[in-house]
């Protein structure tokens, strides 16, 4: 028996696919989606797509055919994925050789037709997260078996009519596909061949040796991306089949073009690399034009033995050793009736929970930086923006930051504490981070869990004890004012460059009358009066009184500073310095011990004479003055702890 290739209407079974080779990663700019060698469904797809193909053979007679029509649609994380497939078909005919006389002047030669065709497919995919997505595909396959037979009819004479007698089977092939990008420059990919395979028509008793061969096995592909527009490619099935391939793009304004070139190895056929997929592709965010085909290397025999077809059959539709060049023009659509999403939250972490107290803190410094990735090909503006909830009521919008085409950069989030939060106890909330390239849209959202501390609330750090410091401005400069008012007289009689040091006294000796040294009994360093609570309280551990005192001070346009001593272990201690206004020069008005001052510069740079005050010394100000001295010498200057870091001074202003 000799077979012909008569019609070769033929597109792939498994990994094999005639649209080109391409990377399957995120960024990848190709719009085919076929299912062809990606039994995950892995897909770009952002909304709605569309794709036909159409393409031909070049055997002895050039044919061609519409192979498919395609529909996508993306939901959240979900793809769904249909193809109708009219030219998906692989036709045989065989020439038995033996021939029939119909009558005195006609003969018949017998031959058999056997059809392979796909009919549909669909396909599934989630994404689980961004860098891992599993699916599935299932394809509807027909086999149709014809044979032409001699049925001798009896009557006054014996002749014989010639009768074609078909069978026909059809069976479901449903395979499933992880894909993983561990890093962005590595994809990696493993799925079945051939996992189930479900019939549902069979009627093929005297053609069953003649069935496509579905053997069950696996493919591992990869895909490594050491440069944005170059991918090395490599699918490896358990049949020791593979293709190895590279492709590249360059972008322009409105487009880009993109190059495919794969070498393809075939365990069944021979030479040992069988051909060569090459495919090139133009693509704009709506159409795309992929232009691909397929070139074997090994002799074209368009005759061979019966014996060997029935022997090996065929495993592959679209690639088997019976298979002709060919080209395949794909004409991809996109429909995006959503936004594009032009940038993306990757990572975000908080950096640091909410003090209340602490607001200018948030104007100068993020409380949250987010990992932010550019996903198109051009430089964008994106807008950052959060709200706090329990805090903000509106959406606080930070700083814009421009990002390079497909760069990743770390965007600071800022926020604004209101003058009339007053929560007593520390609350864990959560926030909704924002960030968009348009006004009207937000490119990604994501919502983060943050502890927002009661109003009091302080981290320990003596640098945010200046906050404290700048609440109840309105209240404390009318007390300081009132007790200046009732010295009037004696204020009046002292010279003027001794003002501050007369005011800075008269107002400690008038605070410690009404006030008494509380130690936190909890031993904590979490909680700081603001300066009304305190007068309120009458009383305060170190942090309490320092605040007041500075605050009092402040206020009346004293310049002041914290004293931080830092312990080896435990709780430390703040006091205060303050300046006289006083050039070194004049320190002989107040003191005759120059163990009592110090210089440090003021605001613009002055070199001016400042006192130590220790505030929980609450007898009087030459006593408080004294302890204050005493221990800024000992632990700052003769044990060097401000050169060790173990004494800091804070500036209030």
């Amino acid at each position: 028996m000799i077979l012909f290739l008569f019609s070769l209407k033929i597109y792939s079974q498994n990994s094999f696919g005639l649209n080109g080779f391409w990377s399957m990663n995120k960024k990848a700019n190709i719009m085919s989606n076929s299912i062809d060698g990606n039994p995950s469904n892995f897909s770009n797809v952002k909304d709605w797509a569309i794709d036909l193909s159409y393409g031909g053979e070049f055997a002895n007679t050039t044919i061609s055919n519409l192979y498919l029509l395609s529909l996508a649609k993306t939901i959240d994380k979900s793809n769904f994925y249909l193809r109708y497939t009219p030219g998906y078909q692989k036709d045989f005919i065989f020439i038995s050789g033996q021939s029939v006389v119909l009558n005195e002047s006609s003969t018949q030669t017998l031959s058999s037709k056997f059809s392979y065709k796909e009919i549909f497919g669909v396909g599934y995919s989630y994404q689980i997260n961004e860098n891992l997505s599993v699916g599935f595909t299932t394809r509807l396959f027909n086999q149709e078996f014809n044979n032409e037979v001699i049925e001798p009819i009896f009557s006054d004479s014996l002749y014989f009519n010639l009768k074609t007698e078909s069978e026909n089977s059809s069976f479901w092939k449903t395979d499933l596909g992880i894909n993983f990008t561990p890093v962005e420059y590595l994809s990696l990919s493993v799925a079945s061949i051939n996992l189930v395979d479900i019939s549902t028509k069979k009627d093929i008793t005297s053609n069953s040796v003649y069935e496509i061969k579905r053997p069950k096995g696996a493919q591992f592909g990869v895909t490594l991306s050491p440069y944005k527009k170059l991918n090395f490619n490599f699918i490896y099935e358990t049949s020791k089949s593979f293709m190895a391939g590279i492709n590249t793009g360059l972008n322009f304004e409105n487009g880009s073009f993109n190059l495919s070139v794969s070498a393809l190895h075939d365990n069944e056929q021979s030479p040992y690399i069988t051909g060569i997929v090459p495919a090139i592709s133009y693509q704009t965010k709506i159409l795309g034009i992929t232009l691909s085909g397929v070139k074997y290397f090994r002799d074209k025999n368009i005759s061979q033995s019966f014996s060997v077809f029935e022997t090996e059959g065929i495993n592959n539709i679209l690639n088997n050793k019976y298979s002709f060049d060919k080209a395949a023009l794909t004409i991809s659509f996109r429909l995006n009736t959503i936004a594009e999403e032009k940038a993306k939250i990757i990572n975000l972490k908080i950096v640091q929970d909410i003090f209340p107290a602490f607001d200018d803190n948030y104007l100068n410094r993020p409380f949250a930086v987010g990992k932010v990735v550019n996903q198109t090909d051009k430089k964008i503006s994106i807008k950052p923006s959060s709200k706090i909830i329990g805090l903000n009521k509106d959406i606080i919008y930070s700083p814009d930051v421009f990002v390079n085409a497909h760069d990743t950069v770390d965007i600071p989030f800022f926020t604004i504490v209101p003058d009339s939060y007053s929560n007593t106890k520390n609350t864990v909330s959560y926030v909704d981070f924002y960030i968009s390239t348009k006004t009207d849209e937000n490119d990604d959202k994501l919502q983060k869990p943050i502890l927002i501390n009661k109003i009091n609330a302080w981290d320990g750090k003596v640098i945010h004890l200046k906050e404290f410091v700048k609440k109840d401005a309105d209240y404390i400069i009318k007390y300081a004012k009132e007790i200046l008012s009732e010295n009037k007289s004696k204020l009046d009689t002292l010279v003027y460059f001794l003002s501050t040091f007369y005011k800075a006294k008269i107002l400690f000796d008038n605070l410690v009358k009404k006030l008494v040294y509380v130690a936190d009994p909890n031993a904590t360093s979490d909680y700081v009066q603001f300066p009304q609570q305190t007068i309120e309280l009458k009383g305060g551990d170190c942090d309490d009184l320092s605040v007041l005192y500075s605050a009092a001070l402040e206020n009346i346009g004293i310049q002041t500073a914290l004293i931080d001593y830092k312990p080896e272990k435990g709780l430390g201690h703040v006091n205060l310095l303050f300046n006289t206004g006083l050039s070194p020069q004049m320190a002989k008005w107040i003191t005759d011990n120059d163990s009592k001052y110090f210089i440090r510069k003021n605001k613009i740079g002055e070199d001016q004479v400042w006192i130590a005050i220790e505030t929980t010394s609450l007898t009087d100000f030459i006593k408080a003055w004294e302890l204050g001295s005493e221990k800024f010498n000992n632990e700052a200057l003769d044990n060097f702890g401000l050169a060790r870091g173990k004494v800091e001074i804070v500036d209030i202003q």
